[in-house]
């Protein structure tokens, strides 16, 4: 478990059955957690070599999706990597675009 991703949660007052979903969701998706830690640390996405998942970067996502900052990117490169499909609709639909 990330406790760098846990004490942000705990910081903001993240209640504990969602921080429990939100780290089990890191915990499955390792490589995500670390760039969501980078972030968190830096204050700033992976420049070199990001992740890329369905064609999107957490800071594509961020720069180009309204309310996609920070977690969001992150929880959204989980969707798009669990169900692309779905997660491709609701970035199309869904979100309001800057």
């Amino acid at each position: 478990m990330s406790k760098i991703i846990e004490q942000l949660y705990k910081d903001n007052q993240v209640m504990p059955l969602l921080l429990k979903r939100k780290m089990g969701m890191f915990e499955k998706h390792k490589d995500i957690a670390e760039e969501f830690e980078y972030w968190i640390q830096n204050g700033k996405y992976v420049s070199d070599s990001p992740l890329e998942i369905e064609g999107y970067t957490a800071e594509r996502l961020a720069r180009e999706i309204s309310n996609l900052d920070g977690e969001g990117a992150f929880i959204m490169l989980i969707e798009l990597r669990e169900d692309p499909q779905k997660a491709i609709e609701k970035l199309k639909g869904g979100f309001k675009q800057k």
